[in-house]
């Protein structure tokens, strides 16, 4: 995976209440690098929530024309989200419980690759990674000596790393990410040897099934 694509698949705006448990993510599709290949630019719409089992859940998938929201599109190469607070979100996190949820690998039925990968992946990755994203877009142009080293943002309290892994492994798995391991790797900013390290000792201590299970099945 490219690193330029990171910023192409991370959206532009996010909103998240009880610790995470209930996500939107506003995502915008204004250039062919982000999944637009035709036609006038648009915007989907993702909302999810944390189920009691720990499996997230995907619960509203919509696409707008570009500007519904009243939410700008972000600038080039920017990591960061918006999270401003919108009125509207609120409606929509009381009534998301009110649909089906929905199964992400039927998306391809009605989109491409390059827009499935963007709203699915690009929604997990903020979820988990904002703070590592907005850390990074603040040491950008920095020397690696000059960086600050510190616990990744993505561990819960008292969370080994390999465990937080898994965690996070299975939710991009679970709704398709073929490449998870390059993906995590990319969010963290580490080695993709590194990832599968530590999907290693996620397997050896039954954090994770031998081999893993779920695939989006697109390429």
């Amino acid at each position: 995976m490219a690193k330029r694509e990171l910023a192409d698949w991370i959206p532009g705006w996010m909103y998240t209440k009880e610790g995470g448990s209930k996500s939107l993510c506003l995502h915008f599709f204004t250039k062919p690098s982000s999944g637009l290949r035709a036609g006038s630019p648009f915007e989907i719409l993702t909302v999810a929530s944390r189920e009691m089992d720990g499996r997230l859940a995907l619960r509203e998938v919509r696409v707008s024309a570009l500007g519904t929201h009243n939410i700008q599109p972000p600038g080039a190469d920017s990591l960061i989200p918006d999270t401003s607070r919108r009125a509207w979100a609120e409606d929509l996190l009381n009534s998301m419980y009110s649909k089906a949820e929905i199964d992400p690998h039927s998306l391809q039925e009605y989109l491409s690759t390059a827009v499935i990968r963007k709203v699915l992946t690009g929604h997990i990755a903020a979820l988990h990674f904002s703070p590592e994203f907005k850390k990074r877009q603040m040491e950008k142009g920095l020397r690696p000596s000059q960086r600050e080293k510190s616990v990744p943002s993505f561990l819960h309290k008292g969370e080994s790393l390999t465990k937080a892994t898994a965690r996070i492994y299975l939710d991009f798995v679970n709704w398709g990410e073929t490449r998870a391991a390059a993906v995590f790797a990319e969010c963290e900013g580490v080695p993709v040897t590194t990832i599968h390290n530590r999907l290693q000792l996620a397997r050896s201590s039954k954090y994770l099934d031998t081999p893993g299970k779920g695939a989006r099945r697109i390429q």
